[in-house]
Order: C-alpha cells, then sequence, then structure tokens
C-alpha cells in the first residue's frame, strides 16, 4: 500500500539504526545540497525577495565565468616566470587538485552507495544488521562519472534558468514599472517550479543509474517520463522532506540558541579560550551530525518513492482527496 507515512518511516528507520551510513550521507551533503537543491532554492525564494535571488544566481554565474577566466590567464602567465616558480606552483596545484578530486569523488561516491543502501534495505525481506561499506562505496566509484554529470547538469541549469529570467528582472529594476510587481510574481511563479521540477527528476534519473544500471542519457529519458507521469506525487513528497528538514533545523537551532549560546556569550565574557573552542566544536558536530542524518534520511525516502512510482503504486494524496468527493 502506497502511503507517505510508511514512506517517511522507513526512510527514518534507516536513517536511524543504520547511523553508520551518516559518513556517506556527511559527504553527499556537500554535493546533494543536505539531499535536495530544490530545499536551498525554497528557502531562498521565501526569505528574499525574487530580485535578490536574481542578483545572486546571475552573480554565480558571471563570477564563475570570471574566475574561470581568470585561472586560465594566470596558468599561461605562469610560464614567464623561472623554472623553479613554476615547478613550485605546479606542485601545489597538483596537491590542491588531487585533495580536491578526492574529496569530490567520496563525495559522490557516497551520493550513490546511500542509494544502494536505500534500495537493499528497502527491498530486503528479512532484517538487515549491517551493511558492507567497502561494498556499497564500490558501487557509488561504479557509478561516479555519471552520477557527478547529473549533478553538475543540475546545478548548471538552475543557475542557467534563473539567470537567464533575470536579466529582463534586472532592467526593470533600474527603471521603476507599476507592472514590476506582477512581472515578480509571474517569475517565482516560472523559474521556481522550473527549477524545482529539474532537481526532482534528477533523483530519479540518479536512482535508475545506480539502481538499474541505465547509461546516461537513457536514466535521463527515464526519469523524465517518471516525473511527467508523477509529477503530483513527487511534489507532494518534495514538499513532506521540505517541512521536515526546515522543522529539523528549526529545532536545532532553538536547541543551539537556548542550551549553547548561554555559555558561549559567558565564555567570551569572561574570556575562556578552551571553553570558546568547545563548544565550537560540540556545535560543529551537532550541524554535522543532523546534516548527516538529514541527508541519509532524505535519499533513503527518495529511493523508496522511487521503488514505489517504478512499481506503478504511486497515487498523489490530492487525486486520492478529489476521488473521494467526486464519489
Amino acid at each position: 500500500m502506497f502511503a507517505y507515512r510508511l514512506i517517511i518511516k522507513q526512510a527514518l528507520e534507516i536513517a536511524w539504526r543504520h547511523r553508520y551510513l551518516w559518513i556517506f550521507g556527511l559527504f553527499a551533503s556537500i554535493v546533494a545540497a543536505s539531499g535536495s537543491f530544490e530545499y536551498q532554492l525554497l528557502t531562498g525564494s521565501f526569505q528574499t525577495s525574487i530580485l535578490d535571488n536574481s542578483y545572486y544566481y546571475l552573480n554565480v554565474l558571471l563570477s564563475s565565468l570570471e574566475a574561470l577566466g581568470l585561472f586560465i590567464l594566470g596558468f599561461i602567465d605562469l610560464f614567464s616566470y623561472n623554472i623553479l616558480t613554476i615547478i613550485n606552483t605546479l606542485t601545489v596545484l597538483i596537491i590542491v587538485t588531487a585533495l580536491i578530486g578526492s574529496f569530490l569523488w567520496f563525495s559522490i561516491s557516497s551520493q550513490g552507495a546511500l542509494v544502494e543502501a536505500s534500495k537493499r534495505i528497502i527491498t530486503s525481506k528479512k532484517k538487515i544488521s549491517n551493511l558492507n561499506l567497502r561494498q556499497l562505496l564500490t558501487i557509488g566509484h561504479q557509478n561516479f562519472w555519471p552520477v557527478l554529470g547529473l549533478n553538475v547538469l543540475i546545478k548548471l541549469a538552475i543557475i542557467v534558468i534563473l539567470s537567464i529570467i533575470s536579466i529582463p528582472l534586472l532592467i526593470l529594476a533600474a527603471k521603476y514599472s507599476t507592472y514590476l510587481t506582477l512581472i515578480y510574481t509571474l517569475a517565482f511563479i516560472i523559474f521556481v517550479p522550473l527549477a524545482i521540477a529539474c532537481s526532482l527528476m534528477i533523483k530519479y534519473a540518479i536512482a535508475y543509474k545506480v539502481i538499474d544500471d541505465e547509461d546516461f542519457f537513457s536514466a535521463l529519458k527515464k526519469s523524465w517520463h517518471m516525473f511527467r507521469k508523477n509529477w503530483l506525487v513527487s511534489l507532494e513528497m518534495g514538499i513532506i522532506l521540505f517541512l521536515i528538514s526546515f522543522l529539523v533545523g528549526f529545532i536545532l537551532i532553538i536547541a543551539l540558541s537556548v542550551i549553547v549560546l548561554p555559555y558561549f556569550i559567558f565564555a567570551i565574557d569572561y574570556g575562556i579560550a578552551w571553553l570558546i573552542i568547545l563548544i565550537a566544536i560540540v556545535t560543529l558536530f551537532l550541524v554535522l551530525a543532523v546534516g548527516s542524518f538529514l541527508t541519509t534520511f532524505q535519499i533513503g525516502a527518495w529511493t523508496n518513492i522511487f521503488l514505489e512510482l517504478k512499481a506503478g503504486n504511486g497515487q498523489a494524496k490530492l487525486e486520492r482527496i478529489f476521488r473521494k468527493k467526486s464519489k
């Protein structure tokens, strides 16, 4: 029987009973934006105006292009120096690139590992106590390039979508118009759902790649068909997970404010350095632990709903409500 509460319950059990998966959740949250890029998008859209978001995303695109151009020019200019400077700079560059590459590899592989782990737990007929982390990471590694490509694709697509739509808004903002409010509303209605739809579709594409071993383009094609057929279910699930993530984040902020903040202020007032460092470490640990848990939980939930939709069991809550009223 398809029910959101059962999916949420099972995802919570996956995240809580298999806490060793949090190590994957920690690294996966870096590339998956705490599990979902659309959560940050929605939060940013409600916390700031559309115009502020327009400036932000357009600035991200322009800054990225500028940084790339400066790097290329700097790299070319490097060879005008003496050989010792060239060798030292290239050595540092290689080391930094290797560290970033290793970090990125583990992050992307962790995302695939969590999808595979969730699938095994959900589909297993008997209770699983422990999973082989090395085996899971190997599966994540085998899907590294396609999953990386899907992550890059969604982030580039959303930034480009929002940046293109931002251009007319920025032009209109420079000159007052009575239609500006209407344009704000229309822009919000157009680009926020579009960006969220892309983000939700990519989740299915990653599941198709990791679970069914589809190739890159086949995974995209099938994910589009799944989302188009089940867009309302996907949206409802996204809203539910967004609200849960928002609630957990709110509780964490309140807890830190009530429990940790007074001690932090006390330590600063009296200049107790060791207490300041201890509080900072505890706060960082709590934030990372909650983030790792949420990412594990969200990926588990999306994997579960993917399996349900693939089996043809999905039905939106709104659809069920309207069907009951029509009878």
